[in-house]
């Protein structure tokens, strides 16, 4: 009886919780035209790539939380940035690679991956990232560019504070209105979801106008969704809420 006064207690809680939408914009520093995803609301999260020509100067200047776009090696052979993570590098090069891509976008908190199909399948070497992630207080985001990475396993293993992308908003009209509706179902169901987009004009013009009629979804930063602490073999670490 005990038991059922407080569960019916909790109901009103539960009933007036608002499901919580994540929205990541990365790929931010090839064109200056990026610029425009600084007009987006504060609790939007943008995710920049380090050495890039305007990169740096966005990351100093936005108000939103800033995420490091850390370039990682994809399947197949697409051209590749000159500082990408790549599954032949020693784990003393990925560190260097890392922190050399942290120097250049000091304003981050957390990490997601660019491109990256191969090598986030590469567990020993997510392993080491993780580690090096952990030790600097970072959390991660799985942008989930294959479905077999090992991304948030080693991110669990590390104690990293982590969490993976549910949908991605293509530069198409007709398909952005399907997966932002897509979006707001799995925010429904699931109490939470992470979105990510790039920066293309079309892309922020159709955001903006989405964001401003956000129907009973909160929107919040991806740090607001990770876990409030996140337990590692080595003892317990807190999330990063920057």
């Amino acid at each position: 009886m005990r038991l059922l006064s407080l569960l019916l207690g909790l109901l009103p809680a539960l009933a007036t919780a608002q499901p919580k939408l994540a929205l990541i914009v990365d790929d931010i520093g090839y064109s200056a035209a990026d610029v425009q995803a600084l007009a987006l609301p504060r609790a939007v999260t943008l995710s920049v790539l380090p050495h890039t020509p305007y990169g740096a100067k966005l990351a100093a200047e936005a108000r939103q939380p800033i995420m490091l776009h850390l370039p990682m090696e994809p399947q197949g052979k697409a051209p590749l940035e000159a500082h990408t993570l790549t599954n032949t590098q020693s784990r003393a090069q990925l560190e260097q690679i890392l922190a050399a891509a942290l120097q250049d976008v000091p304003e981050a908190k957390g990490v997601n991956n660019h491109m990256g199909s191969l090598l986030t399948q590469d567990r020993q070497r997510m392993d080491w990232l993780m580690a090096d992630l952990a030790k600097r207080g970072l959390y991660f985001v799985d942008s989930r560019t294959t479905a077999q990475s090992q991304a948030l396993a080693a991110a669990r293993a590390a104690g990293v504070p982590a969490v993976a992308r549910k949908v991605f908003l293509d530069n198409d009209q007709a398909g952005m209105v399907g997966q932002w509706q897509r979006a707001l179902r799995l925010a429904r169901r699931d109490g939470q979801v992470v979105v990510i987009a790039h920066p293309h004009p079309r892309t922020l013009a159709f955001l903006q106008a989405a964001l401003a009629k956000l129907p009973a979804t909160e929107l919040v930063p991806v740090s607001a969704l990770l876990p409030a602490e996140q337990l590692a073999t080595s003892g317990r670490m807190k999330a990063n809420r920057g």
